[in-house]
């Protein structure tokens, strides 16, 4: 019985944390497969999640507040396409920027409009609402499902549109083809470059919603430097998933899970700050693991 209680707990903990990775890895895999490296997710998550925050803090209405971190977020993910593609900028350069201008600018805003240097609390901030299910309160494992915000339902239905999406539509087969191909999608009449204004576009939209997750529904504050990595792991989670949408649902998972079994082991008096490595050092062992098996599986080719 200890155990199921430990488990529906660690499952709960995990199930909180996951929808700011799989929007993150989301956005990292749509841009990819318009042949596109955005690392700048962090910054769009951090702005997101500050946007949500200050709106929620005026409006108290979180679904608005939903809204204008989309908006804001989207904007970013364009801006990061029109410095690509128009204005030829590396990848990387746009993405360091992004994250930087997330860390800084939010700094700078918390300190100038409200006078806060770590943190922005207010009792006017109203948290996302939360869907329950009351059929899976007598399920003993998936009980835990209940009581999540209405964002982490967002992510799923994400995940199952973009599957259908990108593996059986004709947008979906764009979107493949640029990544491959762009001269290819021009002769056939298409607009490459159009395509992959959209993918960075939809890239911040989802970090849009992971940021928003992070400020009105996993918290209800503005934290600098909230983000704390989970932009950086949800593009590993993409590509631990291959650049699927179901691949990068079950990475992001993946962190999650492990995520939550670390706030439970600290409960039983483990150092926290040993303790809170434990996700990022999955995340290299899952990476040198992809390596060896793709230096495997070459060594074998070659040798046919």
């Amino acid at each position: 019985m200890e155990t199921m209680v430990f488990l529906e707990n660690a499952l709960e903990t995990a199930f909180k944390s996951l929808p700011p990775l799989v929007f993150a890895g989301l956005g990292g895999m749509i841009t990819a497969k318009v042949g596109m490296l955005n690392l700048g997710l962090e910054g769009m998550m951090l702005i997101a999640a500050f946007t949500a925050a200050i709106t929620d803090h005026f409006t108290s209405q979180p679904l608005v507040a939903l809204l204008a971190a989309m908006a804001v977020s989207s904007l970013l993910g364009w801006i990061f396409g029109l410095f690509n593609i128009r204005f030829k900028v590396n990848n990387i350069i746009i993405s360091v920027a992004l994250n930087s201008l997330g860390y800084s600018l939010t700094k700078y805003l918390l300190k100038a409009l409200f006078g806060a240097s770590g943190s922005f609390t207010s009792p006017n901030i109203v948290k996302q609402p939360t869907v329950r299910l009351p059929l899976l309160d007598s399920i003993p494992v998936l009980r835990a499902l209940n009581g999540q915000s209405i964002i982490f339902w967002l992510g799923l239905l994400a995940v199952v549109i973009l599957m259908y999406v990108v593996n059986k539509t004709p947008a979906g087969l764009r979107l493949r083809a640029t990544g491959l191909n762009d001269a290819a999608v021009n002769t056939a009449g298409v607009s490459s470059d159009r395509i992959k204004y959209i993918a960075c576009t939809l890239s911040g939209l989802f970090c849009g919603l992971g940021g928003a997750y992070l400020s009105t529904s996993y918290l209800s504050l503005f934290t600098a430097g909230m983000t704390s990595g989970r932009g950086y792991l949800g593009n590993i989670a993409s590509v631990l998933g291959n650049r699927t949408a179901g691949g990068t649902f079950l990475g992001a998972l993946l962190f999650s899970v492990t995520d939550g079994l670390t706030m439970k082991i600290q409960t039983y008096g483990f150092p926290s700050q040993l303790i809170q490595l434990i996700p990022y050092v999955v995340a290299m062992l899952c990476l040198i693991i992809i390596a060896v098996v793709q230096k495997a599986r070459l060594r074998g080719e070659k040798r046919r």
